[in-house]
């Protein structure tokens, strides 16, 4: 297994704070007036302090300079504060001035994993499953395809065909394109009626 080094670490900590800083604008925690979607996506939640990102893979990691690239292969897993993310290949391209995330891409049998607590106190998993991710920080979207599903604590939405495309936005905001099927579970206290 590859573990990055130091000097790697710091080649994507721009990376991690670009998607970090991105959702954090859109916290609605944070009075901003927008509400979480169905589900939330790795971008809802506040960075911490020192919050610090790793990255693993199994088979290589390469790192392309002149190209503004970084390439993970082989059982990669991302651990963030904010999210975990499984996948068998990840590719981040940061801006030419390296200030910023230019575009991420996850490829095959992606996880995006996000845990949460609601207004309630209650922890909320949200997951999101894909052939591939592709992560755009000039949109803040997500988009899931290759049979993606979607899954925020019991509520469940997933593809019927190959072809449908997920977009998830940082501000909560949910699109399906394309066949699929949605579960809603209703967890509320229900009354019963006398007649």
């Amino acid at each position: 297994m590859l573990r990055l080094s130091f000097f790697s670490l710091c080649l994507l900590a721009v990376t991690s704070l670009s998607f970090a800083a991105d959702g954090a604008s859109m916290n609605p925690d944070s009075g901003s007036g927008e509400s979480k979607g169905a589900f939330g996506g790795p971008l809802m939640k506040d960075r911490p302090k020192g919050a610090k990102t790793e990255i693993t893979a199994k088979k290589q990691a390469t790192f392309d300079n002149a190209a503004n690239l970084a390439e993970f292969e082989g059982n990669v897993i991302v651990q963030d504060p904010q999210f975990t993310l499984y996948c068998d290949k990840l590719k981040v391209t940061l801006n030419q001035n390296r200030k910023g995330l230019q575009l991420a891409e996850a490829m095959g049998n992606v996880i995006i994993v996000q845990t949460n607590t609601d207004e309630s106190g209650k922890v909320v998993k949200s997951i999101g499953r894909a052939g591939k991710a592709v992560y755009d920080p000039t949109s803040g979207n997500i988009t899931l395809t290759i049979w993606p599903s979607v899954q925020h604590d019991v509520n469940l939405q997933v593809a019927t065909e190959e072809g449908t495309i997920m977009v998830l936005n940082r501000s909560g905001k949910s699109d399906t394109k394309g066949s699929s099927k949605t579960t809603i579970v209703d967890t509320g206290d229900q009354q019963q009626s006398k007649l």
